[in-house]
């Protein structure tokens, strides 16, 4: 299992020598003609619940966070659809989107990552695969479906690793368990995700949880304002461990339509304790008992805050540009807000960009509402 003690700040670096000694073993498979029969080996290895994902590296694609986004993908997350600035600057950040990375990889516990057609993939690439493999301890598997790139040999030079060369040794290497089996008795299976984006229009939707449960009146008046069924869920602090069918099918949204782990954890708080103000408090106690469907998203939030360098542990590293992003995942997800009979509609965020920067780190903590999903 990958380590979950990590801390200190953490930026994708590597450089050969400088491995630490007892990582699992890197395996080089070698499929130099492209033999489709190696891919499909690959492809059927894919078994999030048993801790090992499959990658398959979008083509020709070179920008520095590119890989980065692959990974997401085979994790079941969603990038941020075109909003605001704001919501969607990080994906294009490149430290912050592999510190994303690796925050889902220790919070979700994958202990074992595919990657094919490393031939295509840039130099740049393999220093990140690298330095995600010595954070987390995941064991990598690369398949190579031509000549191998000249910057993975130099690599290699300096890695232990294993070769792999016929189909029998490929199929052994891509279905290795991760070096522990994540535990799966009480966890919510979040590999099972609703991320179909764009929304289909007319899918059913959820108010945000407040103290009071809402009565039918009020779920049929914001059915009628929305335009689309809306699905009553349970009141704020009255989740129960194990979610009911609506609270499933929300869950699984939360897990797939939102990439950014401090986001999607986020949300998760707003729901089951109708914290309103941000950074949203985590700390465990009889009020603030974690619903199964949301353990995993806090988790890797917390992973997410310590990769950036932060020492506290008891809340969620958001920044006051984290507003619009937090307002956009719950439009994604179909969340919205109560609105009392005659108000007026908000807008649903704000596009300015809140004083973030754009590429360095940021050093200010912001505590703003996660907005009105309207």
């Amino acid at each position: 299992m990958p380590d979950n003690t990590t801390t200190g700040s953490w930026k994708p670096t590597w450089s050969p020598g400088h491995t630490s000694p007892g990582l699992p073993p890197l395996t080089v498979v070698h499929d130099p003609h492209d033999d489709y029969a190696f891919m499909a080996a690959a492809l059927a290895a894919h078994t999030p619940a048993q801790g090992r994902i499959t990658v398959h590296p979008t083509p020709v694609a070179s920008a520095p966070a590119s890989l980065a986004h692959d990974l997401l993908r085979s994790m079941g997350k969603h990038l941020p659809l075109a909003g605001s600035e704001d919501g969607a600057y990080w994906s294009g950040n490149t430290e912050t989107a592999w510190r994303a990375v690796a925050a889902w990889v220790l919070g979700l516990r994958i202990g074992h990552v595919v990657v094919t057609r490393i031939h295509r993939i840039s130099s740049r690439h393999f220093e990140y695969l690298f330095a995600l493999a010595e954070l987390t301890k995941v064991r990598l598997t690369l398949l190579c479906h031509g000549p191998l790139p000249a910057a993975l040999a130099t690599a290699l030079a300096a890695l232990p690793h294993e070769a792999a060369h016929s189909l029998a040794a490929a199929r052994r290497a891509v279905a290795a368990p991760a070096p522990a089996p994540p535990p799966s008795a009480g966890r919510f299976a979040w590999w099972e995700t609703d991320g179909h984006l764009p929304p289909d229009e007319g899918e059913p939707c959820f108010l945000l949880p407040t103290r009071r449960t809402p009565g039918r009146g009020v779920i049929e008046a914001a059915a009628r304002r929305l335009g689309r069924p809306v699905l009553p869920l349970p009141a704020a602090g009255r989740f129960p461990p194990e979610p009911d069918e609506h609270t499933t099918l929300l869950a699984r949204r939360l897990h797939a339509r939102i990439a950014h782990p401090v986001h999607a954890a986020a949300l998760a708080v707003r729901v089951f304790t109708a914290q309103r103000d941000l950074p949203a408090r985590t700390g465990r106690g009889r009020q603030m008992r974690t619903p199964s469907w949301a353990v995993d998203l806090i988790e890797a939030a917390r992973h997410f805050g310590q990769l950036e360098g932060r020492a506290d542990n008891t809340s969620l590293p958001l920044r006051s540009f984290d507003h619009a992003a937090v307002t956009e995942a719950a439009h994604a997800c179909g969340l919205h807000e109560h609105q009392a009979p005659g108000a007026k509609r908000r807008s649903a965020a704000p596009t300015s960009r809140s004083g973030r920067p754009a590429v360095a780190r940021p050093d200010a903590d912001g505590t703003p509402a996660p907005g009105r999903a309207a």
